[in-house]
């Protein structure tokens, strides 16, 4: 009969064995692994050189594309704006440099910039929603008639459009009382922060849209708020741009629900890579375009209408 020794036993020369075999397999395997392993090792380095070659090349060409963009670009846009005046409005999340290399060329191009208006988030806080409807009709002009059926973002965006921009010319450049009163009160409130001379009204209106598309649960909320704005400063002014980057084309991003609204089609014009040189180019093309009653989709996203409006500009073919 077999008994518990004899198991004990063969339980250890099982695994005496199994230890044997390991190390008789590790000394044997030593040599070409290791040496296959140097080799993987010293060939993945090569290749992660060759990529940082290649990324400081890129960058290398990115720059001067932007420099040589940025040199010429005040040239090809001059006189484009002149007489026109351009009011800001910096939606949260916002890339502040975006606004100023856009404004800067926007100057260039000859027209007057009014003044900037920034939203904070308590713009678009839920919360905070029924404080601005009653603030929106608490400030409202006696000229200004809200529609039956407009909510209380649609409400706020057409009478911030009302005081902020104007078709018409002989309106602009002067301080405008009922649009003090408009913009102070919804600072003080804390809705939104303004520099320069907005209540001066402009012409033209660009929208600056947040930089990251919103993956909040309020994110289709959020950009129905936002997307007002653009659709009713086109309503008041002579033409109006929402730019923003890449991203804010993609699903989530103000740019996108823009594209996708239907009262913003063929009324409001939008550009995707303003975070790029080329991209404030357009910007300021897709303005002048909007002063003709023109309107597009530039860029590089989705359902955009080419990388710039066609024909090309008038200033292009100047000799």
């Amino acid at each position: 009969m077999i008994d518990f020794r004899y198991h004990l036993v063969s339980i250890i020369a099982v695994f005496l064995a199994l230890a044997l075999g390991l190390v008789v397999g590790a000394s044997a395997l030593r040599g070409p692994l290791v040496d296959q392993l140097k080799n993987r090792s010293s060939q993945l380095e090569k290749d992660n050189q060759s990529l940082r070659t290649q990324n400081r090349a890129t960058d290398q060409l990115n720059a001067y594309d932007s420099q040589v963009m940025d040199g010429l670009s005040p040239q090809i846009v001059d006189g484009q704006l002149k007489g026109d005046s351009v009011v800001f409005v910096e939606a949260p999340g916002a890339d502040d440099q975006v606004r100023a290399k856009t404004a800067d060329l926007v100057s260039k191009a000859g027209a007057r910039i009014s003044g900037y208006v920034t939203l904070q988030d308590k713009y678009l806080d839920p919360g905070q929603l029924s404080t601005l409807s009653e603030l929106t009709d608490q400030l409202k002009p006696a000229t200004l008639d809200f529609p039956a059926d407009a909510s209380p973002y649609d409400r706020a965006a057409m009478e911030l459009a009302a005081v902020l921009v104007t078709r018409q010319a002989s309106s602009t450049g002067q301080e405008d009382p009922a649009a003090g009163q408009v913009l102070a009160g919804f600072k003080t409130a804390g809705f939104l922060n303004y520099s320069g001379q907005p209540t001066t009204r402009a012409t033209l209106a660009i929208v600056i849209a947040p930089t990251a598309a919103s993956k909040d649960k309020d994110s289709g909320a959020e950009n129905k708020a936002l997307v007002a704005l653009p659709v009713y400063l086109s309503g008041y002014a002579n033409g109006t741009v929402a730019a923003g980057n890449a991203d804010s084309a993609a699903d989530g991003g103000m740019i996108k629900a823009l594209r996708d609204e239907s009262k913003a089609q063929g009324h409001v014009s939008t550009v995707d890579t303003a975070d790029a040189s080329a991209g404030r180019l357009m910007t300021v093309f897709a303005l002048s375009y909007a002063k003709q009653g023109k309107t597009g989709d530039y860029g590089v996203g989705s359902s955009v209408d080419g990388p710039m409006p066609t024909p090309v500009p008038t200033a292009l073919k100047k000799k």
